[in-house]
């Protein structure tokens, strides 16, 4: 197809930033890009430097405080000028080009859309422990998760719904607050501009909490179906 989303440019030696393996201009009209991946100027393809994250493929800052509307804005005006149906008459080269960078997109999309993934995401992309590296938790918190997973066994067992139906409603109250610990903590480690010591700090903080977060989505998935 002949339009402004066919281009698909690839020039032996396209500017990037060497240091992150990331495009930094669009190899079709040499502008800035916002997007890693899709010109906001002329809408050219530009190929995925690896890595690229997926805050840079989708064009907006690497934080936790996401604006979401603005996240979705950026998300579907990007895979509007890279959906694969609009190279389905350019070369085999652009046609692989507009599969991989909608993929890429969805992925990206999918986990930045959802505050517990993008908390998962940016947590170790900032450097911080897995929580295959790390499984510890706050003080207290395991042995008053054991009682509660007890009583909830004991209720789904009983059939008692209404019993369910509250813990429900306060472990969804308790996961809010939760990550909104979580979204201080990541405030704080970007305060932390100048000292190593005390953003390593952080980031061990902020994983003991997101254990702690993903303890209670399991234990609010027994409460499903009330």
């Amino acid at each position: 197809m002949s339009n402004e989303h066919s281009h698909a440019g690839n020039p032996a030696s396209p500017p990037e930033d060497s240091a992150a393996g990331v495009m930094t201009k669009c190899v079709a009209c040499s502008r800035e890009l916002r997007s890693a991946v899709v010109c906001d100027y002329c809408h050219t393809l530009n190929p995925i430097g690896a890595p690229t994250d997926y805050f840079a493929l989708l064009g907006v800052p690497r934080l936790f405080n996401l604006d979401a509307d603005e996240l979705r804005r950026r998300y579907l005006e990007l895979s509007r000028h890279a959906h694969p149906d609009f190279f389905t008459g350019g070369s085999e080269e652009s046609q692989v080009l507009a599969m991989t960078i909608s993929s890429s997109l969805n992925d990206a999309y999918r986990t930045l859309s959802d505050p517990f993934e993008r908390a998962e995401y940016l947590e170790e992309l900032l450097g911080g422990p897995s929580s295959a590296v790390d499984k510890t938790t706050p003080q207290g918190f395991l042995d008053e998760m054991m009682v509660l997973q007890e009583e909830l066994t004991e209720a789904r067992l009983a059939g008692d719904h209404l019993a369910l139906e509250r813990h429900g409603e306060t472990l969804r109250a308790r996961l809010a607050q939760m990550m909104a610990r979580v979204a201080e903590l990541f405030a704080d480690f970007e305060s932390q501009l100048g000292c190593e010591g005390i953003r390593l700090e952080c980031l061990g903080r902020i994983r003991r909490q997101l254990n702690a977060v993903s303890y209670i989505r399991r234990l609010v998935s027994m409460t499903a179906g009330t």
